[in-house]
């Protein structure tokens, strides 16, 4: 079975066997992701998984003979409803694991992949490593607000955050705001109940108390509530995995009834059709903005190296946009202040008493 190396550009290792729709999805994605540029002529995007399979679909895609795309065989596929330790005892030969561990040599920049959450989450801190300082990385999703984007995280890696990894995450999403969406001093909330303080129990409160003590560090504003999310209070929004998780769903659960229940609307009624036909511009602008596919991917932030976590759900298209914005975020090389950042966090949450 074949290697995959470039002297040149990014190497990007798609695990193809791990998402709901299968390989064949992410092969379409890989496809798309040559067909547009998203690959650039120097980098190479490395399919991982049964590579006889992986090969008959790139022929089907019309990529086979790409130079831009190679292979890696991994013949074990994570369920998504694998226990995290069951993987990593005993589907080491998983296109994840192999994924990751091609991260882990070198012989990878990035690792893309659809599967189990709980399971990448488990095996990048185990085999990539936590970056010095983290405790538990946190995956950052980039989304759309009233104007342009915000970072939320986590949207699904820390269920159960302690005051401590919410202050990671909101050092660690200020930087990647700062890199990803170019907002010099990101403007930094903490999700809660109310903007008072004292209404959002010990957790919040430690937290709010522990980033007031960033000082300048952070550009903190405060506690922000649910409706605050998406318009223009805040850049990064800070929450546990389990909170941001529910709202993401529920954003692309929202866009897709609305999505809907215009298209029916406006085939019913001639008079709404004809008001369509007129807006049509201003809607397609808009679904393009909302679209979650255009969103498809959520960085690992807090581990050694670069891991992308599309949803397990992802469509060609979405798979793509995880692709893309994995390259823009080997490109953004944020490591380094991420790890001055940490250590300056630990110092104030160590420094800092637990009120009574």
């Amino acid at each position: 079975m074949s290697e995959a190396t470039t002297p040149t550009g990014y190497k990007i290792a798609l695990d193809c066997m791990g998402g709901d729709l299968g390989p064949s999805e992410a092969v379409a994605a890989a496809a798309i992701a040559v067909r547009e540029g998203i690959i650039g002529p120097n980098d190479t995007l490395i399919l991982v998984g049964h590579e006889d399979n992986l090969r008959q679909l790139a022929t089907d895609n019309r990529i086979i003979k790409s130079k831009r795309v190679a292979f890696k065989h991994a013949p074990g596929i994570v369920q998504p409803d694998d226990a995290a330790m069951t993987v990593l005892k005993s589907k080491r030969d998983s296109s994840m694991l192999i994924a990751l561990e091609m991260l882990k040599s070198g012989e990878a920049d990035v690792v893309i992949s659809t599967g189990n959450t709980k399971a990448l989450v488990a095996a990048g801190t185990i085999k990539v490593r936590a970056m010095e300082g983290a405790e538990r990385p946190a995956l950052a999703a980039i989304m759309p607000r009233r104007e342009g984007h915000f970072v939320m995280l986590d949207v699904g890696a820390n269920p159960e955050a302690k005051p401590e990894h919410l202050v990671h995450n909101a050092v660690l999403g200020s930087i990647y705001a700062q890199s990803a969406l170019g907002i010099q001093s990101p403007r930094v909330g903490l999700l809660s109940v109310g903007t008072e303080e004292g209404k959002g129990g010990a957790r919040i409160n430690r937290t709010h108390t522990l980033l007031k003590a960033m000082g300048d560090k952070i550009n903190y504003i405060g506690p922000v509530e649910g409706f605050d999310v998406f318009g223009d209070a805040c850049d990064v929004v800070v929450t546990d995995g389990f909170t941001g998780n529910v709202i993401l769903k529920t954003l692309e659960g929202l866009v897709y009834m609305v999505r809907d229940m215009v298209g029916k609307k406006v085939k019913s009624n001639p008079v709404y059709l004809a008001g369509g036909i007129a807006m049509f511009p201003l809607l397609r602008d808009l679904k393009g903005k909302l679209k979650p596919e255009r969103y498809g991917g959520a960085p690992l932030l807090g581990l050694a190296g670069l891991v992308m976590k599309a949803h397990g759900s992802s469509n060609k298209q979405g798979i793509a946009s995880a692709i893309r914005l994995g390259i823009e975020a080997l490109g953004h090389d944020a490591k380094k202040r991420m790890q001055v950042a940490l250590a300056e966090a630990n110092t104030v949450i160590s420094s800092t008493p637990v009120e009574e």
